[in-house]
């Protein structure tokens, strides 16, 4: 029983695991995690399924665990849907979603180990990154 309860928490401690850092943030900037609001400072760490909302006048740069960097202008709500980057194992599968605002996206280590494996998602399509940096506006 014991054993059972350890690994549980082992898993889904896991599936919970930082895989980004607020590298450079400026204004107002807020995660929302499990329901909760949280505002975000230099150094936060973000994890999967967090929904990152910029307030006016203020912008945020994320570098993921890969290399990939995401800058996120003003009035922006970008979603981490999935991001697993596991070499060893061979499995790769990121999910990003801008549902407003304007971003920036330059690709990290994954453009060079399995680029369609990234889904950079917008309200009315998605963008193929295939090593590449780009600029979107949703409006």
């Amino acid at each position: 029983m014991k054993k059972n309860v350890i690994l549980l928490l082992l898993l889904s401690s896991l599936s919970f695991a930082n895989i980004a850092i607020v590298k450079k943030l400026s204004g107002n900037v807020e995660v929302k995690r499990k329901g909760k609001v949280i505002p975000l400072k230099k150094g936060s760490s973000l994890k999967k399924g967090d929904v990152i909302l910029t307030k006016s006048e203020s912008s945020v740069g994320i570098i993921f665990d890969d290399g990939s960097l995401v800058s996120l202008g003003e009035k922006a709500i970008f979603v981490i849907n999935n991001y697993v980057v596991k070499p060893s194992k061979k499995e790769y599968d990121i999910d990003l979603e801008l549902k407003k605002g304007k971003a920036m996206f330059n690709s990290g280590k994954i453009s060079k180990l399995a680029p369609e494996s990234v889904k950079f998602r917008i309200p009315e399509g998605a963008i193929g990154i295939r090593g590449t940096k780009f600029v979107v506006e949703v409006k």
